[in-house]
């Protein structure tokens, strides 16, 4: 899923490479990364799932069991601290997780040439 989302989003900020769009990029990795977090909780799919899914990431047991056994949406869930414990944005890099931010930074730096 990664794999996809970099296809998508470094196509995309190579586009938008010239528009000056750091702070609202910063916001779009974040609810990247959020969507992840909420894709990945679902994949879980049951409450025991989650639990241990949050557990062998490094959250406490009862904070887990509390996440999973709350009745919260998929979307809220992936908000939560727990969900942010368990999947940091160190996590994603992990992964292999472009961040648009630093993409775009590193073509400006570059000078957003071609070869000539």
């Amino acid at each position: 899923m990664t794999a996809e989302a970099n296809a998508f989003t470094t196509g995309w900020v190579t586009y938008f490479r010239h528009a000056q769009g750091q702070y609202a990029l910063r916001n779009l990795d974040g609810w990247l990364r959020r969507r992840l977090r909420c894709v990945r909780l679902k994949q879980c799919k049951r409450v025991k799932t989650i639990a241990d899914f949050l557990q062998g990431n490094g959250v406490p047991e009862w904070r887990a069991w509390r996440l999973a056994l709350s009745g919260k949406g998929w979307w809220r869930m992936a908000a939560s601290p727990s969900a942010h414990e368990a999947m940091p944005t160190k996590w994603f890099d992990t992964l292999g997780l472009v961040s648009l931010a630093s993409h775009h930074a590193a073509l400006n730096a570059a000078g957003n040439r071609r070869g000539t």
